[in-house]
């Protein structure tokens, strides 16, 4: 079980918020302007999209790099984490969402880098979903899948922070299984502060009952638009050379 005298854990949920993160563990300015680029692209994936739980989705983006960084130092793996859902979830610049294609996977590659692209569509084929932590614990996790194991507890981890899965009980009414499973899981591959992390944010949800209340459990992830006016005057802004970015 967790060590209650361990600091809990908390992602960061904003780009300064992880850039002040990086800096304070050690990595050179070098490195944290690959992740504020990195940072730039997931907006454009994910510009107008929100999690289940209505929460912005750049936010998820960030607090799965976060702990990521929070648990790793390879600047590679915080890349892949903070981009982790681009096939799954982003929009590409052809307007285009869904399963990795030759296009954008050449297109992801040309922006971050062969390593950190394949990483990412290796990910998108990875299998985390309801009882398949459980299911690894019981067998085996694939060879050569151990850092897609990472980026998906530092998900967890995100997943978990501030009652997500209360709000959105995408794994049932009780996690309980699948908190001792990934704590298990991140053990096995040699990260035991990610295991009591993920331990002892199981145990806050003993107390988020409340929620129930709040209701909205079906919700399903949306988007939110500008006005086309919006829109147009925008572009008209950024084709004069004011400080507008149209993503």
């Amino acid at each position: 079980m967790s060590d209650p005298t361990v600091t809990l854990f908390t992602p960061r949920q904003t780009n300064t918020g992880l850039y002040v993160q990086l800096h304070e563990a050690g990595y050179p300015v070098a490195d944290i302007l690959r992740i504020q680029a990195a940072y730039r692209l997931a907006c454009r994936l994910f510009n107008g999209r929100y999690r289940k739980t209505e929460r912005a989705f750049i936010c998820h983006a960030v607090g799965v790099a976060s702990s990521a960084a929070q648990f790793e130092r390879r600047l590679d793996t915080v890349l892949s984490a903070m981009l982790h859902a681009a096939y799954d979830s982003g929009q590409f610049p052809d307007g285009r969402s869904g399963r990795p294609s030759p296009v954008h996977r050449a297109w992801l590659r040309e922006q971050v880098g062969t390593e950190v692209e394949s990483v990412v569509a290796r990910y998108c084929d990875f299998d985390f979903e309801t009882g398949v932590p459980e299911r690894l614990v019981q067998t085996h996790v694939p060879d050569g899948d151990e850092d897609l194991l990472f980026i998906a507890l530092a998900h967890e981890v995100d997943d978990l922070v501030d009652g997500g899965l209360a709000f959105s009980p995408k794994y049932g009414e009780s996690i309980a299984t699948r908190v001792a499973a990934c704590s298990a899981l991140a053990r096995r591959i040699g990260h035991d502060r990610l295991a009591e992390t993920i331990e002892a944010h199981g145990v806050a949800y003993q107390s988020l009952s409340w929620i129930d209340e709040l209701g909205e459990k079906a919700l399903e992830g949306f988007r939110i638009a500008p006005n086309f006016r919006a829109y147009l005057r925008l572009r008209r802004d950024h084709r004069r050379g004011k400080s507008v970015a149209v993503i």
